[in-house]
């Protein structure tokens, strides 16, 4: 993973050739194949969505993807994985919340983000049901899908945005304080490594070049990101559009009960 989002500059010329597609693939492949060729099984959190699926696709060649979905049973994000797993003709975990005990969950992980940050909390409360169930399964690694809505402009408030292009690199600048030391602290606290292939730093580079005209085309989000991989997966995944991980799973109404 890229070791300094701080220390980031700004390409002083983006690409507007929509052929960057197929390097774009090529480098996210590499981000995929390093880290996890020399596991026989490797776990990724998916939800179904365009990201997940792509890294899915990319590790299957070179590896067993083993697919973890959690949510409450009728929930968006487990259904859509049921849907999505079933069209990539692979098995999926489903670890359902409506069986935990959501109150002692949310503790812990007060407890191990030492915050009580909403938004914060609401992210971190499912890995740390997953990291958990991947303890008990005796895996040691995670694919995650964390970068690629801050590189590819996922969140739709970037449809809004005045200056897209420099909201998407004060996004990945600051990367580390808004999501990822919080997941990294519920993975370690469980002796899991997080691998995220969005976050590599050759595939970084390149995305930050890519022009944000690409990354939002006829409004549709990750435009150039669904591209470089629409010959590899499902239509119905391409061109899917997909809810937030704490609206998705249902997670977020769930703990604002508590």
């Amino acid at each position: 993973m890229f070791s300094s989002f701080k220390k980031l500059q700004k390409p002083k010329e983006l690409i507007t050739d929509e052929n960057i597609k197929h390097q774009l693939f090529d480098v996210l492949d590499n981000s995929v194949k390093n880290p996890v060729k020399d596991y026989k099984k490797i776990p990724v959190a998916f939800s179904g969505g365009i990201d997940s699926s792509i890294l899915t696709y990319l590790i299957s060649r070179y590896a067993k993807p083993t697919l973890f979905c959690f949510g409450f049973e009728n929930s968006y994000d487990v259904k859509n994985a049921q849907k999505n797993a079933k069209l990539l003709n692979l098995k999926l975990n489903i670890i359902y919340f409506d069986e935990l005990n959501l109150k002692k969950y949310l503790k812990r992980t007060i407890d191990i983000l030492e915050t009580e940050n909403r938004m914060a909390l609401d992210l971190n409360t499912p890995f740390a049901i997953l990291s958990e169930e991947l303890q008990k399964r005796n895996y040691k690694n995670i694919v995650l899908g964390q970068g690629s809505d801050e590189l590819f402009a996922g969140y739709n408030r970037h449809k809004k945005a005045d200056d897209l292009e420099g909201d998407l690199f004060q996004d990945i600048k600051n990367i580390d304080e808004t999501n990822l030391k919080y997941n990294s602290k519920v993975f370690d606290y469980f002796g899991i490594n997080m691998t995220c292939p969005f976050l590599e730093k050759e595939f970084v580079k390149l995305a930050i070049k890519i022009s944000p005209e690409l990354k939002i085309k006829n409004s549709i989000n990750k435009y150039i990101l669904r591209e470089a991989f629409r010959k590899y997966l499902p239509a119905e995944i391409v061109n899917q559009n997909k809810k937030a991980l704490q609206y998705g799973s249902g997670i977020h109404k769930a703990l604002r009960k508590i």
